[in-house]
Order: C-alpha cells, then structure tokens, then sequence
C-alpha cells in the first residue's frame, strides 16, 4: 500500500490489485453523531444525504445518469465515528467515478428547496426506525449506558432537530469537520495511480488544515436498565457490560472470545439456547468498540413467556464461560476469523474500507499479515483472563423492546445475575 499525504494533510492511501478488473474508492470524513451536540443531532447523516442532491457542477439527476452510464455504483453511510462516501467501477470508469465522489464533496449546492425534500425523507426514516425492534433496543441501550455523551445518541438525530436544521446548520458542521486533517481517500483494486492523486490535489489540496484531528474523549459507562412498549410480536432484548476501546490492545482475544460465547452457529450461546432448547429466535453475543470507549453483550430476540428462562441460562453461560474454555474452541474461533480475513482480501469494497477506516481514526492499516500474527499469538490464558475481566454481571445494563415486563421483572434478574 502506497501513502501519499498532501501538503494540508489530506491523505491518500493507494493499494492495486493486478487481478481487479475494477476498483472501489473512497472518501472517509471524521463527521459522526459522536462529534455533534444536542442542537445538532442528526447532521453528520442529513449531510450525507444531502450531498447526492447536486454540486455547483453536476444535479442529482446527473450524478445519478453519469454513474448509470458507466455502469458504476456510488453509496454512503454514517457512523458514530465518520461518514463515508465510496463508489465502484471498472478500471477504464474510475476516474469519472472518482471525479464524481470529489465533486460531491468539495462543491455540494446544498438548497433550501432540496433540504427540505431531504428531511422528509430522513423523517420517514425515523418512522422505518420505530418499526423496528431491533434498532429501538440497540439504540435505547447507547443511549442508557452512555447517557449524557454524544456517543450514545441515534445516528438519524431527532424528529426535532432533524426539522430544525439549516441549510447554513450542515454548512457550518462541513467548514469545521469536513478538513483535509480530517480526510482520507482509499482506492483498492485496478485504477491510475496519477490520476487518483491528481484528482485528490485539484480538488483537496486548496483546503485549509484547521488543527482539528480526530479525537475523542473517553466516554463514561452508566448502569442502566430502559425498557419500550411496543406491539411486536417478540421481544428484543440485550444485555451489555463495560467492554474495551477500539484501539485497546486486547481487541484480537476480545473478538475471539466473543466468537466461542456466541458470534458463530457453533458458539456457546446459540447451541444451547436456541438449537437445544428452543428457547429465542435469534441470539448472538457483540462487541462495540469505538475510541476510547466499549461495551460488549448478548442481544437475542424471544417470545416474552420465555424470557426468564432464556436469560437465566445465558446468565448461567456467561458466569461459567472461563471455567469451561477449551484449546478446541479457542482453534476454531481463531480459524474462522482467519478465513473471514483471508476471503475479505479478495474483495476491493472490504480492503478500502479497512483502509479509509484504519487511517482515519487510528493513523494506522495493519496488514492482513499483521493481524494473523497477532490472532495466532492469542492464548487460552489470556481469553480467560479476559473473560474473567469483562463477563461480569455487576455492571449488567438491559434494554428491551416490544411486550415486555414490569420493570421490576428485569431488577430482579438483574440482580440474580450477580449471584
């Protein structure tokens, strides 16, 4: 992988690939709901929207016609932590596409008439959010665990911000986030390497570097147990605890510990409670990790008459997972990552991203050869040292959605997980 950093400080990281008939580009911004305020939720997501509305070069309905023509496919999306913007194509289109994807971002008409279009649709997009169990229970339980901190906010915002932004609103938050110290373009696959940078200096290079790096403060776990009536015909229901930050050493024992606890059909809590006893739906174990900031659990989706006994066995999983780790488990979770990292080299679209990702917010891409190293190196001590670490009940946050209980009901278990 070739870096090149522009004299402003916008980076480009350039990775060919001799097979690739075609390439995937693009451009990873640190504009996320972690870094907006109350006022302002929901602008990092507007504004990604809002982009695909036209340039002082291109409308809409050309943006939209020219990446047809070419046959390519142009997409975004908003994080906590940054919105990326990435297109693909085949190689003798990247330059087009990737004119296109600076053209977006450099030169966005941003009209009064097109944001009001744009916030009806996002408003429809929160009304979709409301049907859905699981986005209510993930996001109740960000907003439970980190109350008070911008990373436990919805990506989407609220209905009330979302109506009260301005046209200058999103103008403002893009003269202060979207900077070149704040930038990364990633291109992977067959595509000319001048160009790229060519495209990159003509349209970035001019942009003041403003000294605002990424940087985030850590963010504070709250206990916490929050609780939504809906008319759902299962509950969806997840219980988190302090995990670890993105950058946290551990992270590679952490994903492999996960895996054997219930990432994987073959995993402790999957077998147990939803192929032997039948208990749920859907159950998997997840980690959260951003900077400086984690949460790990077991999110699963039942009927409300089984959720006492489902949770009782997952308490009784978890509280005896270190005491039961074996060499067999740890050998077949640390090959399914492998396999996971070895297939996704084959893909353009997963190499940018670790790419864009990687730089972005840590200043680092570690090579798929780096990371097998330190996968392979992981021992069964240490899972079970961290298992001893993070699978504790004492901190236990829960967070259901649908036709649930009294909230007695979930202090009660709460309290019996514990024991």
């Amino acid at each position: 992988m070739e870096k090149v950093t522009l004299t402003n400080g916008f980076r480009i990281l350039l990775e060919p690939v001799d097979w690739a008939h075609s390439a995937t580009m693009g451009i990873w911004v640190g504009s996320g709901s972690r870094y907006e305020t109350p006022q302002t939720a929901g602008v990092s997501h507007f504004i990604e929207h809002m982009l695909f509305k036209g340039t002082t070069r291109r409308s809409a309905l050309a943006i939209a016609e020219q990446m047809d023509e070419i046959g390519g496919v142009l997409n975004a999306y908003t994080t906590k932590e940054y919105t990326c913007f990435y297109a693909r194509a085949l190689d003798r289109h990247v330059g087009t596409a990737f004119d296109i994807l600076c053209d977006m971002l450099t030169q966005p008409a941003m009209t009064e008439r097109d944001l009001q279009t744009e916030r009806g649709v996002i408003l429809e997009e929160l009304h979709m959010y409301e049907d859905s169990p699981e986005d209510i229970c993930a996001d109740n339980l960000y907003a439970g665990v980190w109350q008070g901190d911008m990373l436990g906010s919805n990506i989407l915002g609220e209905r009330k911000t979302v109506i009260s932004l301005t046209p200058e609103d999103l103008k403002a938050h893009m003269r202060r986030f979207y900077t070149p110290e704040r930038m990364v373009a990633a291109v992977c696959g067959r595509f000319d390497r001048d160009e790229i940078v060519r495209l990159c200096e003509e349209n970035f290079g001019a942009l003041a570097n403003t000294g605002n790096p990424i940087a985030a403060d850590a963010a504070a776990y709250h206990r916490c147990i929050t609780l939504r009536k809906k008319d759902f015909e299962q509950t969806q229901l997840a219980l988190a605890m302090p995990g670890i930050g993105a950058q946290d050493d551990r992270r590679f024992a952490m994903r492999l510990l996960m895996s054997i606890l219930g990432t994987s059909s073959s995993s402790r809590l999957y077998q147990r409670i939803r192929e032997e006893l039948g208990l749920v739906y859907e159950i998997e174990a997840f980690s959260a990790s951003y900077l400086e900031a984690g949460i790990l659990g077991v999110d699963m989706a039942l009927s409300p008459h089984n959720e006492k006994k489902a949770l009782r066995e997952v308490f009784r999983i978890v509280n005896s997972f270190a005491d039961l780790l074996t060499q067999r488990e740890l050998a077949r979770a640390k090959e399914q990552y492998l396999s996971g990292l070895i297939m996704n080299l084959e893909s353009t679209q997963s190499l940018a991203a670790q790419m864009g990702r990687g730089e972005l917010l840590y200043n680092e891409v570690k090579s798929a050869d780096e990371i097998m190293e330190r996968v392979r190196a992981v021992t069964l001590d240490e899972v079970r040292s961290l298992a001893g670490e993070f699978l504790r009940f004492d901190q236990l946050s829960i967070s259901a959605a649908g036709r649930i209980k009294k909230e007695k009901f979930y202090e009660e278990l709460s309290i019996t997980a514990q024991g």
